[in-house]
């Protein structure tokens, strides 16, 4: 038996302001990604990319990590072990958590975080040239207010 779409069936797809937002950061990705696959990190296009980008100068707790991810915690422990093994980062122990694990950046680790940050503001510059400043100071100003739960 075969399921057919009825025109009861279709839903319209509304054209809405989350959709405008998941472009627009989907795009940003975008461009930050094939940025650092240029710039000599392939590895920065695969899910262990999105590890790096969540840890703090001073290191960041691995279940930290794995909230932001959304991941479970096998995945992101299987992630930073590749990342581990590529001399990205290292694990030392959670001073406020016997069993938990701090993942910081090694030096080869830093130096793909500040070309990352190069790659954050050359497409912020395009931004600006493209808003204008103005524009930019007001789309940064909407972003904050809308992305603040509290408001």
């Amino acid at each position: 038996m075969s399921s057919k779409l009825t025109n009861e069936a279709a839903v319209e797809r509304i054209d809405h302001i989350g959709l405008l937002l998941w472009h627009a950061a989907q795009a940003w990705r975008d461009r930050l990604t094939a940025a650092m696959v240029e710039g000599g990190v392939p590895w920065y296009a695969e899910a262990r990319g999105g590890v790096v980008a969540y840890i703090e100068p001073g290191g960041t707790r691995q279940s930290d990590v794995t909230l932001h991810l959304g991941l479970s915690r096998q995945a992101v422990q299987q992630l930073v072990d590749e990342l581990e093994q590529d001399g990205i980062v290292y694990r030392a122990p959670d001073p406020h958590d016997g069993r938990g694990k701090i993942i910081r950046c090694t030096a080869k680790g830093a130096a793909v975080l500040r070309l990352a940050n190069q790659v954050k503001r050359r497409i912020e510059r395009d931004y600006l040239k493209r808003l204008g400043p103005t524009g930019f100071s007001q789309l940064q100003t909407a972003l904050r207010v809308v992305a603040d739960p509290v408001r």
